[in-house]
């Protein structure tokens, strides 16, 4: 292994490139599984964002803040188009189509704003102590994305806005500061839950997706077992899928359930990692290798000499290892349906290559972790 590293000149993070590897292999398994006709097209994907990662890892950290500016100002102007020119699929309005090529701007939105943020934190640590100062160059850049992506995906909008206050706990912002803004965060998530349900002709308007946010967390928190039934056939599918895995799994490509279960190769493809592989090498072991992913991350970060380094490392990868987790949480039935992937394995496209982006600027902290040139340009 160490050999192939050396021959592919691969810097940075070894473990992180190892991890990598084993993840695009599970998800070459499974995606053929799951989804053999359109396995090429996966792979080609795949490819595509390991190229991009190699590209990215190549970089030095501290262009990524420049970067960032330009990227969180593109995601906005992208956001906005998609309400004017957005592409429906499976009934959200979530995708642009440029130039005969498809893609949704909140994966651009997620990791730009991340690193937009993380520079933020960084030019401005001594002035954010003060409230003002947070809200003009912290929060208002964050609550702007989070409101451009809220009206067609709850979900991501939400994983931003709690990886934006991740980013601010690392960075040491006032405690006080954090607590208000997660209590003002929960009031609104239960301001927009009570018009879409009490008014849901006001709310569909701004909103499209609003009937479905409350249909799946009313179906999430019902008694009723064949209510539930009816109301998330995607969730119930998907324990099916569990229960028919055991331990030890039926074998590879003997899942009964992925011609059943919808979006079984992206959405809900863990359900069948665990039906096709058992808990063992299906759950713990992806979910062991994630953890690897985040733990790796915490030493670069702390052996970086740059807070802007430190923060796009540790952020950068919870970002990716929360989604991960918000994804095997909804396959068993203990979140309500998200419409989340499941990072480097999942079936997808913007997904895959902005995924391996992020693990590519990681790689690139990692590579040279005393480089301190940049902290307030």
């Amino acid at each position: 292994m160490l050999k192939l590293f050396k021959n592919l000149n691969l810097k940075g993070d070894k473990v992180i490139w190892g991890v990598v590897f084993i993840l695009c292999l599970f998800s070459m398994l499974v995606v053929y599984s799951t989804a053999g006709d359109f396995f090429f097209s996966h792979l080609m994907k795949l490819f595509i964002g390991l190229f991009f990662l190699y590209q990215v890892h190549n970089i030095k950290f501290k262009y990524f803040a420049k970067i960032g500016v330009l990227a969180f100002i593109i995601s906005i102007v992208l956001l906005i188009l998609v309400f004017i020119i957005g592409v429906s699929v499976n009934g959200a309005s979530r995708w642009l189509s440029i130039a005969g090529f498809q893609f949704q701007p909140s994966d651009i939105a997620k990791l730009a704003v991340l690193l937009f943020i993380s520079r933020q934190l960084s030019k401005y640590r001594i002035e954010i102590k003060d409230f003002k100062y947070l809200l003009l160059y912290i929060l208002a850049p964050l609550i702007l994305i989070c409101a451009l992506i809220l009206p067609n995906n709850f979900s991501t909008s939400a994983l931003v806005f709690l990886n934006g206050l991740i980013l601010m706990f690392i960075a040491k912002v006032n405690f006080k500061y954090i607590s208000a803004i997660i209590s003002i965060g929960f009031f609104g998530a239960l301001l927009i839950y009570g018009i879409a349900k009490t008014a849901p002709e006001i709310s569909s308007k701004i909103m499209p997706r609003s009937s479905t946010w409350v249909s799946r967390v009313d179906s999430y928190f019902n008694s009723s077992d064949v209510e539930k039934l009816d109301q998330d056939y995607q969730q119930q599918q998907a324990l099916v899928a569990v229960h028919n895995g055991g331990i030890t799994g039926l074998g590879p490509g003997k899942s009964t359930q992925r011609k059943i279960l919808p979006y079984s190769s992206s959405d809900f493809i863990f359900a069948i990692m665990i039906e096709e592989y058992g808990l063992i090498l299906g759950a713990v072991f992806p979910i062991l290798l994630y953890l690897i992913l985040f733990y790796r991350s915490l030493r670069i970060s702390s052996k970086t000499s740059s807070v802007f380094g430190g923060l796009i490392c540790v952020g950068l990868m919870f970002s990716l290892v929360f989604q991960a987790f918000v994804n095997m949480l909804v396959s068993v039935g203990v979140l309500p349906v998200t419409g989340q992937t499941l990072p480097l394995i999942s079936m997808g496209g913007t997904s895959i290559l902005f995924t391996c982006i992020t693990l590519g600027i990681i790689l690139s902290v990692s590579n040279d972790t005393s480089d301190r040139e940049y902290e307030t340009a």
